[in-house]
């Protein structure tokens, strides 16, 4: 049941957390980002059925292409010359396969996150050009509404609706937008499988880009296309038709999962000038260790010492360090709390509270490069490097670094809080593959607990789910 009240994707979005109660929503990843091609394949006996289908691709100005598509009842493909892109939907994995035989692991929240995003950016950008009067962008992806929503496969309540008329004449199935033909199809006599026509949606959203509404156009009629035409939009050119004609169509009934075997699991970002393939490959070690941090009362024992020296900056560094090992988040502390985090802040207050790094090291904005050698001389300066990962830098302050930061806090400790922050920097810098990556990862890591930090990624994945459900 989807209340009126939830229409449109800003409006679902909003209502989530009181659909998630109806709905089965979701949980951690069901396998590592880092698990390779067999394992995924273990996980999928053969036995579902596929509708295996083969495309010419004409283009005007380009070489003739070969298209392969496959639709099953949980998954859906389509493989060319730029590889295989493989969408399973049980595992609410995205898998691909570059023509060199990388093959990348990664979740299908961060494809959906960065579509649902972007258009937010460009619904953004365009309203803020229109408010200051400037000329808009040429490109219509980036501005014109029924394109913008067209490109990324979703809708935003933010843009007004597109005037989409459909006709028929001759068999052939028209959508116009503009006075425009943007979309025609003649469809196949033959219908889609019973078993696998539930996909049809998904599976559109998969293999071009066309707009949500012509898409659920399509999905409706229970069909595959034995022509289609679409028109698209590139920067400073005329637009140009993609004309595909289907040259092979087969049922599979007991139909392998079509991911090629043997193959590792990559880092979704490649090594330079990122350290993430360390990142990664860290995180994989720890989940395959279950390491956990030290105990409790290890961290107490470091911050009495700390504070019996006079070190009150070290000692509340690592009562930091402690709670985010503990794993829930802690509540605030009472006067004369007795919890231990309570009571060391409680000592080593004086003491930092005299520090003139204290300031700096939990001021907004993170330190300048020219004042972070000041705190080399704590052993525990990851931690502060780690939380200022996502704060606005400093000056001097360089990506390459920061990622350094980050790889020598994971390497400090396997804290499972320290993968949030991990995550929260490469969705930052619009990287959702790797943001999930880490985030999939810590959740699979033997330190996590429920009410963790990584409990927010939960939250976020439950509320794509329910505010774009055409793209599960």
């Amino acid at each position: 049941m989807k209340p009126s009240r939830c229409n449109g994707l800003d409006t679902r979005l909003r209502c989530a957390g009181a659909l998630c109660l109806l709905l089965c929503c979701t949980a951690a990843a069901a396998v590592s980002p880092a698990a390779g091609s067999d394992e995924v394949r273990s996980l999928h006996p053969p036995g579902t059925g596929e509708l295996q289908l083969q495309f010419s691709s004409d283009v005007a100005g380009q070489d003739l292409q070969t298209i392969s598509a496959g639709l099953s009842k949980d998954y859906d493909y389509v493989a060319d010359q730029h590889g295989l892109r493989l969408h399973d939907y049980q595992l609410r994995r995205v898998y691909s396969v570059d023509p060199d035989k990388h093959f990348f692991n990664n979740s299908l929240f961060a494809e959906v996150w960065f579509r649902v995003a972007e258009l937010e950016n460009r619904v953004a950008l365009r309203k803020s050009m229109q408010a200051a009067g400037l000329p808009m962008d040429k490109d219509p992806n980036s501005q014109d509404p029924f394109w913008m929503e067209s490109g990324l496969g979703v809708v935003s309540e933010k843009l007004p609706r597109p005037s989409v008329q459909r006709s028929v004449l001759d068999g052939r199935t028209r959508w116009e937008e503009g006075g425009a033909e943007v979309v025609a199809v003649r469809y196949d006599a033959e219908p889609v499988p019973e078993a696998v026509r539930g996909g049809l949606r998904r599976f559109w959203a998969s293999f071009v880009h066309i707009h949500p509404l012509i898409a659920d156009d399509l999905a409706a009629t229970g069909q595959v296309p034995q022509e289609l035409w679409v028109m698209a939009q590139r920067p400073g050119k005329d637009p140009v038709v993609m004309h595909w004609k289907l040259t092979r169509r087969q049922w599979r009934a007991q139909a392998p999962f079509p991911l090629p075997p043997h193959l590792s699991a990559a880092a979704a970002v490649p090594a330079w000038p990122s350290v993430f393939p360390d990142i990664f490959a860290l995180l994989s070690r720890e989940v395959a260790n279950h390491a956990v941090p030290p105990a409790q009362d290890v961290y107490v024992s470091r911050a009495e010492g700390a504070i019996d020296r006079g070190a009150g900056l070290e000692a509340l560094v690592t009562v930091l360090e402690m709670n985010l090992a503990r794993g829930p988040a802690a509540t605030a502390c009472m006067p004369a709390d007795p919890r231990p985090f309570c009571a060391l802040v409680e000592k080593a207050g004086p003491l930092f509270g005299n520090d003139p790094r204290y300031a700096i090291a939990f001021a907004r904005q993170s330190p300048d490069l020219s004042e972070r050698a000041q705190f080399d001389s704590l052993p525990n300066a990851y931690l502060l490097r780690l939380l200022w990962a996502t704060r606005p830098p400093g000056k001097g302050i360089v990506r390459e670094a920061t990622e350094r930061d980050l790889l020598a806090a994971l390497i400090a400790s396997p804290v499972v809080n320290f993968t949030k922050d991990t995550g929260d920097f490469y969705i930052g810098a619009w990287e959702p593959f790797a943001a999930w990556q880490v985030w999939d990862l810590g959740r699979l890591m033997a330190g996590h607990v429920s009410d963790d930090l990584l409990r927010q990624i939960n939250s976020l994945e439950d509320q794509l789910y329910v505010g774009v459900p055409s793209l599960f």
